[in-house]
């Protein structure tokens, strides 16, 4: 699944601490032992790359891990790819594109059928055939209700009424949808396929449609079968075991040191090397990997100059502008900066009584100076935004102007909106419900993140200058969102939305239906008339009319401010200039490891 939708909605604890902890920390591991140092003229084609956190499994149904993805997508292949320089689907798996076409009669009239045919010869790394069997056991396996892990992808899948196997073509296969959908073949496209053979030895799904999955006539709790299967493919051996982890990829997984290190090879007999000429955009070029967990910035940029890693991702973007005019460093690496689509903001509780009234949310919006916060902790490089939509995307409505610092006007917003200093006590106050009430809030923010402490210290400040009292509430990422954010028991967060270079499904972060304790519209936004708009939105294929609605949906936004948008922070990352061919990219984990070619030095 490359840059699915549904790694949108769970990705988001793993992109917020991505973003916000990648600056220098007195603690954490990763040793700088085995695997050895590589001279920068040495022919050793290893490609060693810094994991800032090591991942919990390598299953992509069953892990949301930024950590996880640039591994585990070495193992496993989806039937297209995205190019990651343009975003254009290319070969995999599938001999290209699906044939489209709209359903109108049946059970799934109103919904569309997208057909893909199999590469011939294409393999497992096992050398098994890759059937139209394991595509429909793949597509299947999600739906299994009895897998909590792989709710990311049922969701994300959750149009997909049927798959079935042409039966004039052992290759060719039809996934249908129950309804349109915009981003139905990017789902469907990018998915990994599984092998059946390895995942599901006894064929225990065989005997169940996804209708029988999906319709709620089989009691999944209940059927034995479903639970078997499921208490088998969420077992360790198929997230860590070399055995089992087997996939149509280029790389095999070889060693899994808890806490150093990853490493996978090349699969000598990977079945693209059998037929470049059909796959000239599938390459591997790196003969062996080397994932190196360390947790800890400052480890990390020893490591850098010890030329123990070759590259080195998220880099704190002080030390980033530092490294870049070192010339030793300068030598050895070439530091990149590209766009990322990442959105960070800050969250307002729309729904606590201080902050039901946008006229108090525009208000804090025009305490902060943003263009200092992104100085500050970002070194400047971010760019500005003003909605809930990437910069880099063309839906973005450039008509909606940034919000900059007026603590005048966020005077008079409060004033308008009954808010006054009665007591004279420098905090703001409002009868509400017959009860009056201070304006005092706290801003929760993860410990130790420039990031974090920079926004939070400028919120608190400026807040101050108009009657706002604001307490800064240190709160781990994983507490804050498990607990506060989860129970909606808080008033500010610092926080982030992952980045993808799709067209957006506003549906997981916007809709009402999302503002649940598991659900992601963790602002409480919305109402009928948005939440009509954007299923509207997901269900417009014409571009030039969904462009409209979407600038629409932003312009709702921009009027209710629901939450803060800050900016987009660029990547910050460092090669070795031991390899040519790769650089660093757009969409996360913005770098593939299989475009670094070793460079031939004299």
């Amino acid at each position: 699944m490359n840059r699915t939708p549904y790694q949108l909605a769970f990705g988001l604890l793993l992109l917020i601490s991505f973003v916000f902890y990648a600056c220098p920390s007195s603690t954490g591991s990763g040793s700088t032992d085995d695997p050895p140092a590589v001279d920068f003229k040495n022919k050793d084609n290893t490609l060693r790359v810094r994991l800032a956190a090591e991942p919990n499994r390598l299953n992509p149904f069953l892990t949301t891990s930024a950590y996880a993805r640039p591994v585990y997508e070495q193992l496993f292949l989806p039937l297209l790819e995205t190019n990651k320089e343009d975003f254009s689907f290319r070969p995999a798996l599938a001999v290209g594109r699906p044939d489209v076409q709209d359903v109108t009669d049946g059970p799934f009239a109103g919904g569309v059928s997208y057909t893909y045919e199999l590469v011939n010869g294409a393999t497992f790394s096992d050398g098994q055939p890759i059937r139209v069997a394991d595509v429909m056991f793949t597509f299947k396996v999600p739906f299994n209700q009895n897998i909590a892990e792989a709710i990311h992808v049922r969701s994300g899948l959750n149009m997909v009424a049927d798959v079935y196997a042409d039966s004039d073509n052992d290759r060719r296969f039809t996934v249908v949808t129950d309804r349109k959908y915009i981003l139905s073949e990017d789902a469907i496209s990018t998915t990994f396929i599984f092998p059946e053979h390895i995942f599901d030895p006894e064929g225990l799904l065989r005997a169940y449609s996804i209708a029988d999955l999906k319709n709620g006539e089989v009691d999944q709790s209940e059927d034995a079968t479903l639970v078997t299967f499921a208490e088998q493919f969420v077992s360790a051996p198929y997230s860590r075991n070399p055995e089992k982890l087997i996939g149509a990829g280029p790389y095999l997984l070889r060693e899994w040191e808890d806490g150093q290190y990853i490493t996978m090879a090349r699969n000598p007999n990977w079945w693209v090397d059998q037929q470049p000429e059909n796959r000239p955009a599938l390459h591997a070029y790196p003969d062996s990997l080397v994932f190196r967990v360390i947790n800890d910035q400052v480890t990390a940029m020893n490591a850098m100059k010890s030329e123990l890693i070759d590259l080195l991702p998220s880099m704190d973007a002080t030390a980033f502008v530092e490294e870049r005019e070192n010339e030793y460093l300068q030598d050895r690496f070439r530091f990149e900066t590209p766009s990322t689509f990442n959105i960070i903001y800050l969250a307002l509780n729309n729904r606590d009584p201080l902050l039901d009234d946008k006229q108090v949310r525009r208000a804090l919006a025009h305490v902060l100076d943003v263009e200092s916060i992104v100085e500050l902790a970002y070194a400047g490089l971010a760019t500005r935004l003003s909605g809930p939509t990437s910069p880099r995307k063309p839906t973005y409505n450039t008509k909606l102007q940034l919000i900059e610092k007026d603590l005048a006007l966020a005077n008079e917003l409060l004033t308008a909106a009954g808010w006054e200093d009665s007591n004279g006590n420098g905090v703001r106050d409002k009868l509400i419900d017959g009860e009056r009430k201070e304006m005092e809030m706290e801003l929760l923010y993860p410990p130790g993140s420039l990031f974090g402490e920079t926004l939070a210290n400028v919120m608190k400040d400026g807040a101050g200058q108009i009657g706002v009292a604001v307490t800064l509430v240190p709160r781990g990422m994983r507490a804050m969102l498990g607990e506060d954010v989860a129970s909606r028991e808080y008033q500010m967060y610092a926080g982030a939305s992952g980045g993808y270079h799709q067209i957006d499904d506003y549906f997981t972060l916007w809709h009402t239906s999302s503002n649940t304790a598991r659900g992601q519209n963790r602002w409480q936004f919305g109402n009928a008339e948005t939440d009509n708009l954007i299923e509207e939105i997901n269900r417009t294929l014409d571009e030039e009319k969904r462009t409209a609605l979407y600038h629409q949906f932003q312009e709702m936004v921009y009027d209710e401010q629901p939450i803060i948008f800050l900016f987009s922070p660029q990547e910050r990352i460092a090669i070795s200039k031991r390899f040519s061919g790769g650089r660093g990219l757009e969409v996360a984990p913005n770098f593939d490891v299989r475009d670094f070619q070793l460079r031939q030095l004299e």
